[in-house]
């Protein structure tokens, strides 16, 4: 028989989502306006006691809710799939507004959602009814104790509209947005009036409250609340957020330290964009496991230890922990915090004081000061020993996954060292820059003329491997347009077409220079310590688009038009003519080992390709690409337990991995990093921004602002790259661009060393000039000055 409860005697009562939530509300001591809910009724056919129920409620007008049995559930929401009648005044408008939602539950959209759910099955649907005081409301809307969209854990959401809650629901008016952290404190209001529909303390009530709610469920919530005209808040509704992904911030670090301060420079060049699971505990591992053995061998630390020290993941990107990395300037005399935090940002940071731990006695650190110089000296046995390491890295077959994961694991450590001994050769090429500029500034702050001195006296390093990977594409390009089909089979062609001639007989001379380019340069790629990313000899594809391109515009007849002034020439002494051949050489060690450390990557990459097909011949990962978005150590439970939750959580990881790779961070700040909500502000009549000079020359010419390696395809010969980063997957385009412009980057990346032995002009760590210009603005790029500002007629 049909009959009513009130929403505080629901008890264990089956009465559907919407009651259930409601109930809880109750328990948990929220206020919810007083209501009761309507079991087993059929249209028609309803409670004897309903009048009388009504009359309990009070004056005023009810609102008619669905509850049907399933929904609100944590699977499935059928959010606006049933009726909802608001404004109900009378008995006999109660029963009719009862009926239509019994109604709505065979209704299309209903049925239709049924059907789309997984494990639909036949069984007949069942609806209860909620009737509910109405809120004479002065606003309301919703709150989302996680961030629906990015699935942030650590942010809550609220929407608010003035009046009822029903114009936000329907669409008929735009809300007050506030993303909050959990602790009520507002990081971003977006106002539809120039006054708030909610203040400071109403946010904070809410969220406190909402909060109360979630720790009492156990699950983030979805929840709709109205606020009278006396000012207090009423709960209209609770219910768990579906089809919620994985949390962006799973794998942070734990809250760093107010004081410590961070850098997306350095590791944002070697790994733009978020970083996968896999390569968060492989390749950022090995680098955090490589720096703690320089402090091993500079007496700093006695062990490696579990814990992360330099590396610190946020959001799925990674970061250099500055503060922490200045000990080995406080330890060892005759470096700084300051001077370490340029050779890595590239600039002197004055944002943040950098403060490690205080000094030891002089005698400690005098000790430590020839302990890292012995350190910086090591760079021609490390560049033997990681040689001998990827001779000796072989990895034994295996039927099962699990064997074939101990044998990945039993050789772990190799990268370890591979890291330990690229960071000997970039220690050394990274100090000897800041050294030389604090030389010839006579110990004062080195000013934008220095820079461009210590750029001229770093170019002509000669045999330096990013640039040979430049001088190598262009000999394999000038082999294919000498050969009489090269226009037709290749230049012109499809991608795929274009390789499949490249690699056959027909190729002739154009062939063998491109086997010859793959057995040098085919383990090279954009973000290649990324163990997802595959190498150019596994997938070639990028690589011929990039040799494409150049020859597609020189065969359309496009030539570079450069306005170059000569780099002034000046006799320096002995002292600075030696540190000058030092640090070239440094400059080659750096290249070489990094090419070696890629040679150490590339092989874990093969072989955890090979784990990812097992995996999924065993059924363990729907396809090979999920193998990424696990952890090492998860992958070899995964192998031996076979356990579905964590396949479940690698799929779920990987669906928010592009809302990941989409953010952005500044490039140096103090304590947990917030991303940037939008481009960063600058003035619109900005028409010049400045840079640290890495490569001498001026040049006038059309800008091309390319922020993903994809768009560099459209470059044409003669133009300026405006970039955000680039790194060894650019190279190719290198041989068509007349100057280089980047917003992050230091005298010793990638783009920098390459731009100095071709003689291109370049101006990097500008942070904002793909956002100051455009493609097509003709600007000049000033190296001589690190200057680029928008070209005038007399230029």
């Amino acid at each position: 028989m049909p009959r009513i409860l009130s929403l505080s005697d629901v008890g264990d009562a089956v009465v559907g989502g919407k009651a259930a939530g409601l109930a809880r509300l109750i328990e948990m001591g929220l206020p919810v306006p007083a209501g009761f809910v309507i079991v087993d009724a059929e249209r028609g056919h309803l409670p004897s006691d309903l009048a009388e129920q009504l009359r309990a409620l009070g004056p005023g007008p009810v609102a008619v809710r669905s509850s049907a049995i399933g929904e609100d559930a944590a699977d499935a929401s059928f959010a606006g799939q049933y009726e909802t009648i608001l404004g109900v005044e009378g008995e006999a408008d109660l029963r009719e507004a009862i009926d239509a939602c019994l109604a709505s539950l065979d209704g299309e959209r209903a049925r239709a959602y049924q059907q789309q759910q997984p494990g639909e099955t036949s069984a007949k649907p069942v609806m209860c009814v909620v009737a509910q005081r109405m809120v004479d409301a002065r606003c309301a809307g919703v709150l989302f104790t996680v961030d629906p969209v990015s699935g942030r854990r650590d942010r809550a959401v609220i929407d608010a509209v003035r009046g009822l809650g029903e114009s936000l629901v329907s669409g008929h008016a735009s809300p007050d947005h506030y993303e909050l952290d959990r602790h009520g404190a507002t990081f971003r209001a977006d106002l539809m009036d120039e006054d708030p529909i909610l203040t400071e303390r109403e946010r904070k009530s809410l969220i406190e409250a909402a909060l109360v709610a979630e720790r009492y469920t156990g699950i983030p919530l979805d929840l709709e609340w109205a606020i009278d005209r006396e000012g207090q808040i009423q709960w209209l509704q609770a219910r768990p957020i579906t089809t919620l992904g994985a949390d962006p911030n799973e794998l942070d670090e734990p809250r760093p330290a107010p004081d410590h301060v961070y850098t997306r420079c350095n590791v944002g060049e070697m790994f733009p964009g978020a970083c996968t699971p896999l390569s968060h505990s492989f390749t950022a591992r090995g680098i955090e496991v490589g720096m703690q053995m320089m402090h091993q061998r500079v007496g700093i630390q006695r062990e490696i230890v579990p814990e992360w020290k330099f590396i610190a993941m946020f959001h799925g990107q990674l970061f250099l922990d500055l503060t922490s990395m200045s000990e080995t300037a406080t330890h060892a005399l005759g470096s700084s915090a300051d001077q370490m935090a340029q050779s890595i940002c590239g600039r002197p940071i004055t944002e943040f004081e950098i403060e490690g731990s205080p000094p030891p006695a002089w005698p400690r650190r005098i000790a430590g000061g020839l302990r890292y110089l012995h350190y910086l000296l090591g760079q021609r046995g490390a560049r033997r020993a990681l040689k001998r390491l990827n001779e000796n890295l072989v990895f034994p077959d295996a039927e099962r996954a699990s064997e074939l994961w101990r044998l990945i694991d039993a050789r772990l450590p190799a990268i370890h060292h591979a890291m330990d001994h690229h960071l000997v050769s970039s220690a050394g090429s990274g100090a000897l820059a800041p050294t030389l500029l604090g030389i010839l500034a006579g110990g004062q702050t080195p000013t934008q003329a220095h820079h461009v001195e210590v750029a001229g006296l770093l170019a002509g390093a000669g045999g330096v491997e990013s640039a040979d990977i430049v001088a190598g594409a262009e000999h394999l390009q000038a082999q294919i347009a000498a050969h009489p089909d090269g226009q037709a089979r290749f230049i012109h062609a499809a991608p795929e077409q274009a390789l499949e001639w490249l690699a056959s007989s027909a190729s002739g001379g154009a062939g063998q220079a491109w086997h010859r380019y793959l057995d040098r340069h085919g383990h090279r790629v954009i973000k290649e310590l990324e163990l997802r990313q595959p190498e150019w000899r596994e997938d070639p594809i990028p690589l011929i688009k990039s040799i494409q391109v150049p020859l597609r515009q020189r065969s359309a007849g496009h030539t570079r038009q450069i306005v170059a002034k000569p780099p002034a020439t000046k006799a320096y002494g002995v002292l600075i003519r030696c540190l000058t051949r030092l640090a070239r050489q440094t400059v080659r060690a750096r290249e070489e080992t990094k090419s070696g450390l890629v040679t150490t990557t590339t092989l874990f990459k093969q072989v955890y390709r090979r784990l990812a097909t097992r995996m999924v011949e065993e059924g363990l990962l729907p396809d090979t690409d999920a193998v990424y978005f696990l952890h090492h150590e998860e992958l070899g439970r995964l192998a031996s337990t076979g356990d579905t939750e964590l396949t479940a959580l690698a799929i779920a990881r990987r669906e928010v991995f592009p809302y990941q790779e989409s953010l952005r961070f500044p490039d140096v700040f103090r304590g947990m990093p917030e991303p940037l909500t939008a481009e960063i502000p600058t003035d619109p009549t900005l028409r010049a921004v400045s840079g640290a000079s890495v490569s001498r020359g001026r040049v006038v010419g059309v800008a091309r602002v390319v922020t993903q390696l994809e768009g560099a395809e459209a470059l044409r010969e003669g133009e300026i790259l405006i970039a955000s980063v680039t790194d060894v997957g650019w190279s190719p385009y290198f041989s068509l661009i007349a100057g280089l412009v980047t917003d992050v980057g230091s005298a010793v990346s990638h783009g920098a060393v390459v731009a100095r032995e071709y003689g291109l002009p370049a101006v990097v760590n500008t942070r904002i000039a793909t956002q100051v210009f455009q493609t097509g603005d003709r600007i000049v790029l000033d190296g001589d000055r690190g200057v680029v500002r928008l070209a005038n007629d007399e230029d």
